[in-house]
């Protein structure tokens, strides 16, 4: 299912520039479900062993976990030598 997003300005719509990122008006809401929208809109996710996890393993979504990606391992630090040595 698509949405499409359109605002309004003195109720003429306005298209969205999808080049654009755009603040939420948290003045605007009305209800709590507006605000469970916007928070369902981010996409937040928590790693299986983050310390709040026992707090609130009841509201995740257990069935549907998602996979981490793999942090690529950096390079081992290879000092240079130093260039600029002071002239005496």
């Amino acid at each position: 299912m698509a949405i499409e997003l359109v605002s309004t300005l003195n109720g003429t719509p306005t298209e969205l520039d999808p080049t654009k990122a755009y603040i939420v008006d948290f003045s605007k809401l009305q209800k709590p479900e507006d605000l469970v929208l916007i928070l369902s809109g981010l996409g937040i996710t928590f790693p299986g062993n983050h310390p709040i996890i026992p707090h609130i393993k009841q509201f995740l979504n257990l069935e549907n976990p998602i996979d981490i990606p793999q942090q690529p391992k950096r390079a081992p630090f290879v000092p240079l030598d130093k260039l600029d040595t002071p002239q005496k």
